[in-house]
């Protein structure tokens, strides 16, 4: 199964150890002049593992929130809603 996501490499946080190039299970990183890139995108199945093994969180996962049975502008209401204090 693959994803239409793929994970986003903070190059500037990145220091080449490599460790997310090793867990990924599906070949889909690669390091390249020790920086981490997604040498791979049809490859990744979004399973996490590489950012969870990041020792300095230079890899993110995004995810889309999806809102069923709203309109679009209910739907941003909503939104702007949760994130007030």
């Amino acid at each position: 199964m693959t994803s239409d996501f793929i994970p986003e490499i903070d190059l500037s946080r990145c220091i080449g150890c490599e460790l997310c190039v090793r867990v990924c299970s599906t070949g889909a990183l690669a390091l390249i002049e020790n920086i981490a890139v997604v040498a791979y995108p049809e490859a990744c199945t979004y399973s996490g593992v590489c950012q969870e093994n990041c020792p300095t969180e230079a890899i993110s996962l995004t995810y889309e929130i999806i809102f069923f049975g709203a309109t679009r502008e209910e739907a941003k209401e909503e939104s702007i809603k949760g994130t007030q204090l």
